[in-house]
C-alpha cells in the first residue's frame, strides 16, 4: 500500500493569522506555569518551516503510515505566538493529533528540533492510526490506551 500523505491544507480565517489550540485546559499547565517553567501559547499560527524539515516530516509521516496501513494522512506545521525559551525549563507539546482532523497530524514546529522530528511524527501517527478503529472517548488525549500504542509504536522503532 502506498499510502497519500501531504502537508495539510490549513483555511484559518482570522484576521492576523493567529488561532487558538485550547492547550490551557491541560491541567499539567497550570501546574507548571505556578512553578515558573514558561508553558507552551495556547495560540498559534501556520508554520513555514524550511524544505528539509518538511521532506523529513513527510518522509518521516509516509513511513509510519505503511507500517500501520494507514492510507492518509497529513501534517499540519504551526507554531506557538510565544516562542518557547532558548534555554531553561519549558512545558509543552511536539505534536498532536486530535480526532477533529481525523487525517491530520499537528507538528509544533517551533518546538520541535529537526532531529526529534522522525519520534514525533511516528508518535503522533500511531495516535492517527489508533483512532481509525477506536472511539473518540478513547482516541483522545495523552494518556490511555492510545498513548499507550503510540508509545508502544515508538519503542518498537
Amino acid at each position: 500500500m502506498q499510502p497519500h500523505v501531504g502537508v495539510a491544507h490549513l483555511d484559518i480565517a482570522s484576521p492576523d493569522g493567529t488561532f487558538s489550540i485550547g492547550r490551557d485546559a491541560f491541567p499539567k499547565f497550570a501546574v507548571m506555569r505556578a512553578l515558573g517553567v514558561h508553558v507552551q501559547s495556547d495560540r498559534v499560527r501556520i508554520a513555514h518551516p524550511p524544505a528539509a524539515y518538511v521532506e523529513a516530516a513527510l518522509s518521516a509521516l509516509r513511513d509510519a503510515c505503511v507500517e500501520l496501513d494507514v492510507p492518509e494522512a497529513h501534517v499540519a506545521f504551526v507554531e506557538t505566538v510565544t516562542e518557547p525559551p532558548a534555554v531553561g525549563l519549558r512545558y509543552g507539546f511536539q505534536g498532536s493529533f486530535t480526532t477533529d482532523f481525523p487525517t491530520y497530524i499537528w507538528i509544533f514546529s517551533n518546538w520541535t528540533k529537526l532531529e526529534e522530528l522522525r519520534t514525533v511524527v511516528r508518535h503522533e501517527t500511531a495516535h492517527l492510526a489508533f483512532a481509525r478503529t477506536h472511539t473518540p472517548e478513547e482516541s483522545a488525549g495523552h494518556s490511555g490506551p492510545s498513548e499507550d500504542f503510540a508509545l508502544a509504536f515508538e519503542a518498537a522503532s
